[in-house]
């Protein structure tokens, strides 16, 4: 491996499982969004079994050149070149999906951020189009595990504005935007998956 290539242990860890459930929620022919793309070993190792997919990988300006090492040598030729997004920005024009999908992004980024995540893709998706987030989540204020609450007082510390998220709070601010929640499933390692549908626009 290219020792300047960034490499994340978690996405390694969990890529497998959350293929598999992203598999079950996309059409054929859906055009697949990424928000926070990071290191792009999602977005690659995804591409290359969904190979009837599009695939637009985005992040900060910063992630996106050891994103582009991954998808080079992935060689995949269904993923889009990187697009330069800040959430607190505006989508750029030429940002198009007929699916969005996030990986453990809404507990790292503060919750206007979270908001905004939202609302970028109720603006891409058509009605219909699904919303597929991967992350540790609390209920009714409750945490999945005592690794998650030291992980979120861990998360609190270095940054005030993060956490994990409630998920009441994550189905208030979706049905804001006309997404409806359709599935949660359980993962590995005290995560969920979850799904949420656009609404009639």
């Amino acid at each position: 491996m290219n020792d300047k290539k960034p490499f994340a242990p978690s996405a390694d860890r969990n890529q497998e499982v959350i293929l598999a459930a992203i598999t079950d929620e996309l059409n054929d022919t859906d055009h697949v969004f990424e928000f926070g793309s990071g290191t792009g070993q999602h977005i690659c190792h995804f591409a290359a079994t969904l190979t009837s997919n599009t695939w637009q990988p985005s992040d900060l300006a910063a992630r996106l050149p050891g994103m582009r090492q991954w998808i080079e040598e992935s060689g995949c030729a269904n993923i889009l070149p990187p697009m330069e997004l800040d959430l607190n920005s505006e989508l750029p024009t030429s940002a198009h999906a007929t699916a969005c999908y996030s990986a453990n992004t809404l507990h790292i980024v503060s919750w206007p951020l979270v908001e905004r995540l939202f609302l970028h893709a109720a603006t891409l998706l058509p009605t219909g189009g699904k919303l597929c987030l991967y992350g540790p989540c609390k209920f009714d204020g409750q945490y999945t595990s005592e690794g998650n609450r030291a992980f979120d007082q861990q998360l609190r510390s270095e940054d005030p504005a993060s956490g994990i998220r409630e998920f009441n709070d994550l189905k208030a601010l979706a049905t804001q935007h006309g997404l409806s929640h359709k599935r949660t499933l359980n993962m590995p390692a005290n995560n969920q998956f979850f799904v949420w549908e656009r609404d009639v626009t």
